[in-house]
């Protein structure tokens, strides 16, 4: 089943899928330049060769999606400690002595760094980071400023103000990022349980289909609702059966795989959206009717639900397959509730 981007995370993958090849490239490009065969220069082409194969190895992890969040730290202490090699270099190397070219190819990647920062660590974090690193860059600097032709203290002073610049830009954008993530998922998002209500379920629906066309597979879907929720309503108020409905997520949440997709439709119907084929739907659908009767919801008591099951087959779309998996529930109710129908 095909995914679009939800979340910030999904977003990470596909920039780093783009940004890589690039780095690799760049990186590729750098050596191909003559260098001279002093220690630093030697020692800069075999950094370069090491980060060349380490970026190989991270867009492999992230087309197979393995080991996200740990390579995310990694690459944020290699590219700290590269940046920082970088400014001690410009300044011991070429400002304190004036040779030329202090601030050059390597700097102009410096605000991928801020960048990389405020994408890995959370707002707050990526301030505190930023800053420690401009203050490190800053105590490298002035401690040998005296030692600067007017041209590097002009340049050194350039540099830091364009620092902080970058970091207020990255620091801005992070929050919006932040607040739009925040305002998707309150549009997706089911505001009584928590779980994706009618929208983003059909948006599920819509991508299952079309990953289902393109790949020639299947998926199932669940249907299924509360039984005399209304009688709960009636009997001990609508604050009950919040409750009630929140506590049916919960349960419901607890028997899927982390792989199946659950939402609300409306009111207390909710459908579940699975990989699973049509046999394998059926045995959830009769374990968690299960898990259901024997379950006590708080005042209300015991409760049941009715549920209709139905797979893709070529053809389908999902509106009809909104409308059989409805029959089934409809079904299941007039045979008696508490029951199952496949269609």
């Amino acid at each position: 089943m095909g995914r679009k981007i939800e979340t910030l995370e999904d977003f990470k993958r596909i920039l780093y899928l783009w940004i890589s090849p690039i780095l690799i490239a760049a990186l590729a490009i750098y050596n191909l330049v003559p260098h001279t065969g002093t220690r630093t220069a030697l020692f800069y082409l075999a950094t370069t060769w090491i980060l060349i194969a380490w970026n190989i190895l991270f867009l492999i992890c992230m087309v197979f999606k393995r080991y996200f969040r740990l390579l995310d730290y990694v690459n944020l202490v290699i590219l700290t400690v590269y940046y920082l090699a970088i400014v001690m270099d410009c300044v011991f190397q070429y400002m304190v002595p004036g040779k030329e070219g202090a601030i050059g190819i390597s700097i102009i990647w410096s605000p991928l760094l801020f960048l990389y920062i405020f994408i890995t660590l959370k707002k707050r974090n990526g301030i505190f980071y930023s800053l420690a690193l401009f203050v490190i860059t800053l105590l490298i600097g002035m401690s040998q400023f005296r030692h600067f032709s007017f041209d590097y203290k002009i340049s050194m002073l350039i540099f830091y103000l364009a620092n902080l610049v970058y970091i207020a830009i990255f620091c801005i954008s992070h929050y919006l990022l932040r607040e739009l993530e925040e305002e998707k998922k309150k549009a997706y998002s089911d505001m009584l349980t928590g779980i994706a209500n009618r929208r983003q379920v059909q948006a599920w629906l819509d991508a299952a289909v079309k990953h289902a066309e393109k790949t020639g597979t299947s998926f199932s879907v669940i249907f299924f609702d509360i039984d005399y929720f209304k009688l709960v309503n009636d009997r001990f108020g609508h604050q009950t059966g919040d409750e009630v409905l929140k506590e049916f997520v919960r349960l419901s949440s607890r028997v899927i795989s982390a792989n199946d997709y659950i939402g609300r439709w409306g009111g207390e119907e909710f459908i579940i959206i699975t990989k699973d084929e049509l046999p394998q739907a059926e045995e959830l659908a009769e374990y968690l009717k299960a898990s259901i009767s024997r379950h006590s919801f708080g005042h209300a008591g015991k409760l049941s639900a009715s549920f209709g099951v139905t797979a893709y087959t070529p053809g389908d779309t999902a509106e009809t397959i909104v409308r059989r998996v409805d029959e089934g529930l409809y079904k299941s109710k007039g045979q008696g509730r508490n029951r199952i129908t496949v269609l």
